[in-house]
Formats: structure tokens, C-alpha cells, sequence
């Protein structure tokens, strides 16, 4: 075991005489002699993980003169960016939209790319009851209406925290047990938080901010903007990170499995999902408040499966289906692909504690659960897709889940607590960071600015 640096002035001799024999050792310095872009300010920073708040950081460091090294545990870049094209045609595995194109930043990289965008409308959909009648777009929109107006005053009305559940139950029960109601709850608030209602901080759900502007989609494909974050960068993947000793004197030595590096300082972009389960250990240990921010805050889940079928079995035009399932959470939305690719491409959604359930189960499971929902809804005589993809974040070992929510118990300040630095040395990023963009691209983006800002104001 390390000798904690708080006790004990920490050196590579130390942090080697308790490590394993076998480990390798590489310095960041040598590892960049050979790099066109070697560090003009002396000073070098390890970037774990390579997701947007990772490559950010290390993009802006990168253009500020230091040595940057980016080790991502899995073997491509992105983190909750994935695109995958499997299918003939881009379907986003993880974040799907930019979320308020205006004034966005997402947009802004996006529009310099050139990229090719889609604007969804909300609007624009069909809801199913559970036995696969439609309710008419009137009734949608009222109660749409009341339940927006419901959470609001839920919102900006409590003063003592519980569950969201909780709260729709005393203020409003009637309503809360109506089925379009309850359809809202789960597809559109368990959607957007991706949490269950029950662990849900009816406090703080939704006292997060937003940029303006219909939600649009990359059609040819999210990772595309990944591309200006990553030229002339060291990425090293497949290399988790499984221990960082720092010390403000001695600096940074970031072990994986096989090799120990080192710098001066480290910036952090695990997801939340991943410090929860403690696979990486601290030495010395996270300060409380970071300790205690990170068990508070919820890490929710969002589960898809897209599916690819030789004709088309629905709607053309219509971006939406909603299906008011009887059990919460399942397979209750759906995006409807033709609009903007030409292919006859359906993606399900579930979310909350059916998310968590359903990612348990084998792929061909999840897809025959997806269909007996698309076959209420487009007809029992609808066949099986000749492809599919399904999604499983939550039993991924490098994201442990999909974004981050206000858990019951948890406030603002859990979230900002997280950009703090930690000493002189070491710094958080993530999404799970920014209280008022949690749970986005754009929030994990501005936060890797953050921390490579924090980053080289300590190392001046």
C-alpha cells in the first residue's frame, strides 16, 4: 500500500517500492519526446478518460503549450458520445441531441464542422394507449399542460425534499394516478433526468438550466465532433485507470493495470457512475466533501434498442411514439429515424428502474420486450427487424450508467463541489460537475474548459 502523501512525502521510489514489480514505468516527458506538439510551458497533465469533458481539457491545455496525455479505459473515444453505425446509418448509442441549439456550444463546434443537423419537434407525435388505441393530440396537449404546471409548483414550491413520486401523491393524487399522467411522468421527467420517479429530489429535478431552441440531432453522427477536439493529441486507450497518488510537492503518478505515469497534475472525467463504485482509488483519499457529493448524487439511466426493418410499419412523418405501458418506464417512447436518414430505422426508450432491469437481461430479451411494444402499436403481425442494436450503460464497467440526476437528499452544491480542486494537483470534470447543465453534452463540455482553466491557473 501507498504511504499516503498527507503523512509522508511522496516520491516515485515510494510509489514504486509499493507497487507491483512487473508494472512499467513511463514518464509523460519521454512519452512526448517524439510528439510534434511538445510542451512549451514545462508542465505536463494526464486527462483520464477521453469523453467530451476529456478531450475539451485536453484540447484547451494542449493549444496553451503543455504536455497532455489522455488514457481512456475502453477502446475508443467518446465516452457517452457513441455512435455506431452497425446498422448502415449513424444511431447514437448515448447522447443523442443537442439540447437547446442556441447560443449552445455543442452547437457552436457542431455549425464549425459543418455538420449536417435535424430539428426534432416535440410536437410532432402519436400516443398510444395501452392496448394500441390513439389518444387524441387535445388531450395530450391538456394534460400536458397541467402537468407541466404540476411540477412547476412542485418545484419552486418545497420546502423540505422527498421523492417526486412522493410529492405528486400529496399534492395532486387523482392526477397523479391518471393514465396519460402517469405516461408524462416517466417519458418525458424520467426521460429527461434519467432517474426513477421515486429517487427523483422533487427540490431540485428541475432547477437545472437550458440553452434556448428545438432539440436538434447530428445526422451524421455525434462522434463527428470529436474530431477538431482530438488532432495532435496523445490518447492512449484500453489503459482504466486503477490508482492516483498525488501530492502538491511530488506531483502525479496515475497507475493502470500495467504502467504508472506521471505528471503534474490530473484531471479526472470519469464518470460519476465510476467514482461511486470506487474502482479508482485515491491516494490520499478524496476530500469529504467530494466523497460525500458523490454518494448523494444520483447516477439514472436511459436504455435503447434500435431496430432496422426491411419496410416501414409506421408512420413516415411522425417524429414520436408514445405508448402508455402498464409498467413504468418501459419501452414508452420511441423516435422514429426515416425523417432524417433514409432508412426504416425505430429506436425504443425505457428509463428509470425498468432501465436498470431490463439492461440485466441478454440482448435477444430486450428486443423481443422492445417488439411486444412496437406490436401493440403497430399491429401484432409486425415482423421482427432484420437488425438491431441495444444499449446496456448501466453494466458498462466504464460508465456504470447513462448521466447524473438530483437524487433525493443531494442539492446544487453536491454537483459544484465536484469542480473543485482537489490540493494543487489534481481536478474533477464531467458532466456530474455542473449543477445547471448536469446530464448533457454541453455541461460535460463546459466543464473540461473549466478544469483545464483550473488546471493551468495552478500551474502557473
Amino acid at each position: 500500500m501507498v504511504i499516503p502523501p498527507r503523512k509522508r512525502s511522496i516520491s516515485r521510489r515510494n510509489f514504486l517500492k509499493t507497487s507491483a514489480s512487473s508494472i512499467v514505468v513511463t514518464s509523460l516527458f519521454e512519452l512526448n519526446l517524439n510528439k510534434p506538439n511538445v510542451s512549451s510551458s514545462g508542465k505536463s497533465v494526464i486527462i483520464v478518460g477521453a469523453g467530451i469533458a476529456g478531450l475539451t481539457a485536453a484540447r484547451d491545455l494542449m493549444d496553451a503549450g503543455y504536455t497532455v496525455l489522455v488514457l481512456e479505459a475502453s477502446n475508443k473515444i467518446g465516452g457517452r458520445i457513441r455512435t455506431n453505425r452497425a446498422l448502415g446509418v449513424p444511431i447514437e448509442e448515448g447522447a443523442g441531441w443537442i439540447h437547446g441549439p442556441d447560443d449552445n456550444p455543442i452547437m457552436k463546434l457542431a455549425d464549425q464542422m459543418g455538420q449536417k443537423t435535424f430539428v426534432t419537434k416535440d410536437s410532432n407525435f402519436t400516443v398510444y394507449d395501452h392496448r394500441g388505441q390513439t389518444v387524441s393530440n387535445e388531450m395530450i396537449s391538456k394534460m400536458g399542460e397541467e402537468h407541466y404546471q404540476m411540477l412547476d409548483l412542485i418545484s419552486n414550491g418545497m420546502t423540505k425534499d422527498m421523492p417526486l413520486s412522493e410529492a405528486l401523491e400529496h399534492i395532486a393524487p387523482k392526477m397523479s394516478r391518471d393514465p396519460v399522467f402517469k405516461w408524462m411522468t416517466s417519458a418525458y421527467t424520467e426521460f429527461d433526468t434519467g432517474s426513477p420517479v421515486n429517487e427523483l429530489s422533487a427540490m431540485y429535478f428541475s432547477q437545472d438550466d437550458m440553452f434556448e431552441g428545438e432539440d436538434v440531432v447530428l445526422v451524421d453522427g455525434y462522434d463527428r465532433l470529436l474530431e477538431p477536439l482530438t488532432h495532435g493529441i496523445a490518447i492512449l486507450t484500453r489503459k482504466p485507470v486503477r490508482r492516483i497518488a498525488y501530492h502538491d510537492r511530488a506531483g502525479v503518478f496515475v497507475q493502470t493495470d500495467r504502467e504508472i505515469f506521471e505528471s503534474d497534475f490530473v484531471i479526472v472525467t470519469a464518470p460519476l457512475g465510476v467514482l461511486k463504485s470506487e474502482d479508482i482509488e485515491f491516494i490520499p483519499p478524496l476530500p469529504e466533501t467530494h466523497r460525500n457529493a458523490i454518494e448523494r448524487v444520483g447516477m439514472g439511466d436511459v436504455t435503447k434498442v434500435a431496430m432496422k426493418f426491411d419496410d416501414l410499419h409506421w408512420p413516415e412523418n411522425t417524429q414520436y411514439f408514445g405508448l402508455m405501458t402498464q409498467t413504468q418506464g418501459r419501452w414508452n417512447y420511441f423516435l422514429n429515424h426515416k425523417p432524417f436518414i433514409d432508412a426504416n430505422v425505430l429506436t425504443a426508450l425505457s428509463f428509470g428502474n425498468y432501465s436498470r432491469m431490463i439492461e440485466t437481461m441478454d440482448h435477444d430479451y430486450m428486443l423481443e420486450d422492445a417488439m411486444k411494444a412496437v406490436r401493440v402499436m403497430f399491429g401484432a403481425d409486425t415482423p421482427d427487424p432484420r437488425h438491431y442494436i441495444a444499449t446496456r450503460w448501466s453494466q458498462d464497467p466504464y460508465t456504470k450508467g447513462a448521466f447524473s440526476y438530483a437524487k433525493v437528499g443531494c442539492n446544487p452544491y453536491d454537483f459544484n463541489v465536484l469542480s473543485e480542486p482537489v490540493g494543487k494537483c489534481l481536478a474533477l470534470a464531467g458532466e456530474h460537475t455542473n449543477f445547471l447543465y448536469h446530464g448533457t453534452v454541453h455541461g460535460a463540455h463546459l466543464s473540461g474548459k473549466k478544469a483545464a482553466k483550473i488546471a493551468m491557473k495552478t500551474m502557473m
